[in-house]
């Protein structure tokens, strides 16, 4: 179901529920974890060696992003979408991305530069490069933004937008 990245490996985020929300919003971008699927509280906590407290803490998140959708005794259920919320979210994106982009740009130094450099040598590596790398380019584009609302909001529509690609 997900995928076995233990909690100490690469770059850990501050708290175990941030852990555990990168690790199952990576899931359902990636397709491991597909819309209307149940999630069940106790089996993913076993999974990821962590207490369901993180756990449920992170799955809040991601139904507050959208994501996921809480369900009575303790699971939850990866979201599903319909075409009429891929067009809002599309036109709504149309509207935001190009503002975030101008601040972000406009904002930029040479570190900035040099990570959406990196970020677009990752995804030119490939043919048809791996969905991750798409939304670690686009992020990094995004990055700079000076608005943190702006930034939370394009992410967000990003992340969604994501998952309907995953059921398209």
């Amino acid at each position: 179901m997900l995928s076995s990245e233990k909690i100490g490996s690469g770059k850990q985020p501050l708290t175990l529920t941030e852990w555990a929300e990168q690790r199952i919003r990576s899931s359902i971008m990636e397709g491991e974890l597909r819309p209307s699927e149940t999630l069940v509280i106790s089996n993913l906590a076993e999974q990821m060696g962590i207490s369901a407290t993180p756990l449920r803490e992170a799955l809040r998140k991601l139904a507050a992003e959208g994501l996921v959708d809480l369900q009575s005794h303790g699971s939850a259920r990866v979201s599903e979408v319909s075409l009429q919320e891929a067009n809002e979210i599309y036109e709504l994106r149309l509207i935001l991305e190009p503002i975030a982009l101008e601040r972000s740009v406009t904002a930029g130094d040479e570190d900035y530069r040099e990570r959406v450099s990196a970020a677009w040598r990752m995804l030119e590596t490939e043919p048809i490069a791996a969905p991750h790398l798409h939304t670690t380019f686009h992020r990094t584009l995004l990055s700079n933004c000076d608005s943190l609302w702006l930034l939370r909001l394009a992410t967000s529509l990003s992340d969604r937008s994501a998952l309907i690609v995953q059921v398209g």
